[in-house]
């Protein structure tokens, strides 16, 4: 019977200690951020569907009809990865012939 009160004793010593270190612990959002504020838009080259006065943009990689206030997007390739030359040697290989004394350079 002693055991058993001394687990619900440290059962209750967790479960009571739980809420209040949780508290505050949850993400509140970030304070600085404006989800309004001015992304870039790039114009993209397109055939012109757009209503007068817009014209096609990539904003979030989604092209849509607006007023562009970034320059034109530019879909750049990935850095070219050239093949590394063979490596010479610079000096000849030693070779110790078995049963014959000293090194042999070749």
């Amino acid at each position: 019977m002693r055991i058993a009160r001394i687990f619900v004793a440290a059962a209750a010593m967790a479960v009571s200690g739980s809420a209040a270190m949780a508290w505050g612990d949850m993400y509140m959002g970030d304070g600085t951020n404006n989800p309004n504020s001015n992304a870039l838009v790039h114009s993209y080259n397109a055939p012109n569907y757009c209503p007068a006065g817009l014209q096609p943009v990539m904003a979030g990689g989604v092209i849509c009809c607006g007023t562009p206030n970034a320059g034109a997007y530019v879909d750049r390739p990935g850095k070219v990865h050239r093949a590394a030359a063979p490596k010479r040697k610079s000096t000849p290989a030693a070779y110790a012939p078995v049963g014959e004394k000293g090194v042999v350079y070749r």
